[in-house]
């Protein structure tokens, strides 16, 4: 079973608090880098609302290394509030080098976080600091400053002196760019207001942009205060009013001169004590994985203490004296295992995150890769809202990264070549996450050149992986591609490396309990197909057995049980075969598999067909014991890694029992090919 990666004990308790939530902060930065970059490159005009989330998040991050005492980090985010603060009042363009000295802080950032805890290295990050603080500082006064030309605007006088210089901006880049300038009004109970006004600016932000809130009391009663919200459409005032669908709200233009109004300042809203309320509006906490790894732990040391209770009730209903306290203890253990089962469901959905998190590094990797290529892709993407273990999404990252690069690379034709192949000159990648019963599937698909089947067959004969007088079905050549040192172009680049990787994919995915699968039409397309489970946490397991020897296989790999006659089993080119419904079912003797006893050749065996994905294989085992909710931990000590095994668990009586990683059992198509019968 795969590790979680961790960071260097060095750092303490508090260190790694800051560092969680800084790393949170970066993260959304590069979102909203990657957002300008896209605004560049369309020469778009700024977007008011990525600047200020990138600003937010630079003040977010100067606060709380401040409270660390994180001197370099305050302070270089100190300079990045300075150039965001000109990038949204219009005083440094998109199209100014500036920009580029806030990736360039964002990545110190990062630098800065690899050291904390470690004074040293602090020390060695923070060297580029001083040097490009400096840089910004010239940058934002080399920066030109808008003209004023406020005052002069056909606008309410009353409303322009409310404004902040943000606002003024944001004004007169609306007028600028033609649009209208209205006030939409509205009244509501001061102990309710705040829904009323939640929905009004939501809205109202449908239909442009919202500049400015400007609260006001209202003539008629004291309970009630009024807002007027200033805000640019492209909609006249009675458009507009037709498109806001609040009860009470009117809409009226602010291109005109009214009758003075002064603007009174909000009003805070008072608990029932007549203080300002201090509860928070935040339902969520900030749990740090390790504390569900060990809840975890503890939920699966109840399992088995569960399973040993059940145990020791079978013993006592086999004696007549002690039948009858069985019974009670029957009842106790039914109630035990439903309130233990809601728990163990409820510490599972808590690890759960939506796959979203990943898939938003990815299309900044994309973005960044098609102006690095020179290339036309549009990304797709479905099923972000999937869910999965969250050591099971860190562990994601790289594996899915790499496919993506690679269709980037190698699979996506330029856009005159895609042209010239009666293709759009845009190309497509496609990333699908969808839950397929105990297991979540990533897809990523491309409508590239596919994959030159004979050309990857000759590169693997050519390094003596495949002799050339082997048969190979059309699946099997595909396979090769995880085969290493294969790769399914003879260009090397920088983007895409040397070959190596794809079978680094396969093996981190197979470490994870999971599996990778490959189909190509060339000249349409290749699509890479990534299944999981959706946990490694507690899981149900089949029990078999072995010549005495017990085994437990993950049951959301099990598709079904059969009893086999030894004249059922088939035999072709050294494989053993099994007719399923009318389909070829492989099958594989784990006596054979683990050099265990082999039984008689006229005696019953049950095939346990177990599949993951689209790889279906019949496992042979001596009989079945029934289904355990089972803890899979690794195997320490000085035994090797063993293929086939993902770990031990134990069950009711105590005793080990070994888990089968059936991924690897599965999808090794060498060894099925040449796996001899016993």
């Amino acid at each position: 079973m795969a590790r979680r990666r961790s960071r260097s004990g060095r750092t303490s308790k508090t260190e790694q608090e800051f560092v969680s939530e800084a790393e949170e902060i970066i993260e959304r930065m590069r979102g909203g880098l990657a957002d300008l970059e896209d605004q560049r490159a369309a020469n778009d005009e700024v977007d008011p609302e990525v600047v200020n989330r990138l600003f937010r998040s630079a003040h977010s991050l100067k606060a709380l290394a401040g409270l660390f005492g994180l001197d370099p980090i305050r302070h270089l985010a100190h300079q990045l509030e300075e150039i965001l603060d000109a990038l949204r009042l219009g005083r440094v363009s998109l199209e100014s080098p500036a920009i580029s000295l806030i990736a360039e802080a964002v990545r110190v950032f990062a630098t800065l976080l690899e050291a904390v805890g470690d004074a040293e290295a602090i020390e060695v990050a923070a060297a580029p600091v001083a040097g490009l603080s400096e840089q910004i500082e010239a940058a934002v006064r080399a920066a030109r400053s808008g003209p004023e030309v406020v005052e002069a605007l056909d606008v309410d006088p009353e409303v322009l002196r409310t404004l902040t210089e943000y606002e003024e901006h944001r004004l007169q880049e609306s007028l600028r760019h033609g649009r209208h300038i209205v006030l939409v009004d509205a009244t509501f109970e001061i102990d309710s207001f705040e829904a009323g006004l939640t929905a009004l600016s939501a809205a109202v932000r449908s239909q442009g942009e919202l500049i400015s809130t400007l609260p006001a009391p209202d003539d008629g009663s004291d309970s009630r205060i009024r807002f007027s919200l200033l805000s640019a459409s492209s909609l006249a005032a009675d458009a507009l009013a037709g498109r806001i669908d609040v009860p009470g709200a009117s809409v009226r233009s602010a291109m005109r001169r009214a009758a003075p109004r002064a603007p009174a300042a909000a009003t805070p809203v008072e608990g029932a004590d007549g203080l300002p309320s201090l509860q928070s509006i935040s339902e969520t906490v900030r749990v740090d994985i390790r504390k569900l790894d060990e809840l975890m732990n503890l939920v699966g040391e109840l399992v088995i203490q569960r399973g040993a209770l059940g145990d020791l009730i079978t013993t006592l209903q086999s004696h007549h004296a002690t039948a009858w306290i069985a019974n009670d203890f029957t009842r106790v253990h039914k109630e035990l295992n439903r309130k233990l089962k809601d728990l163990q469901t409820a510490v599972i959905d808590v690890r759960m995150v939506p796959l979203h998190q990943i898939f938003e590094k990815v299309s900044r990797v994309v973005r960044g890769l098609r102006r690095e290529l020179g290339k036309d892709v549009r990304l797709e993407v479905r099923g972000a809202d999937t869910e999965l273990d969250k050591l099971l999404v860190e562990e994601l990252v790289d594996p899915l990264m790499h496919v993506v690069r690679n269709a980037l690379d190698h699979a996506i034709e330029a856009p005159a070549e895609r042209v010239a192949r009666g293709k759009p000159p845009q190309g497509r990648i496609g990333i699908d996450a969808f839950q397929r019963g105990n297991h979540v599937v990533i897809a990523v698909s491309d409508d590239g050149t596919g994959i030159d089947t004979q050309g990857l067959r000759a590169r693997a004969e050519a390094r003596g992986l495949v002799a050339a007088d082997e048969t190979l079905s059309e699946r099997d050549v595909l396979e090769l591609i995880f085969a290493p040192g294969i790769s399914t172009r003879l260009g090397v680049t920088d983007t895409s490396g040397r070959g190596v990787g794809m079978d680094v994919v396969r093996t981190n995915l197979t470490a994870l309990g999971g599996v990778v699968d490959v189909k190509s039409t060339p000249g349409s397309g290749t699509t890479i197909s990534m299944t999981l489970p959706i946990t490694l946490a507690i899981v149900q397991s089949l029990i078999v057995c072995v010549d005495e020897q017990r085994f437990a296989i993950p049951l959301g790999s099990v598709l079904e049980t059969l009893l086999v006659e030894p004249r059922e089993i088939q035999r072709s080119r050294d494989r053993e075969l099994l007719d399923l419904r009318g389909e070829a079912l492989p099958l594989r003797r784990l006596s054979a598999e683990f050099g265990l006893g082999t039984p008689p050749p006229e005696a019953k065996l049950f095939a346990v067909v177990v599949g993951i994905g689209d790889l279906h294989m019949g496992l042979l085992v001596d009989r079945l014991e029934g289904q355990q909710d089972t803890v899979i931990k690794p195997i320490q000590g000085p035994i090797a890694a063993i293929r086939g095994i993902a770990g031990a668990t134990e069950i009711g009586d105590r005793e080990p029992v070994l888990v089968l990683d059936v991924a690897a059992l599965v999808e090794d198509p060498q060894r099925r090919r040449e796996a001899p019968c016993p």
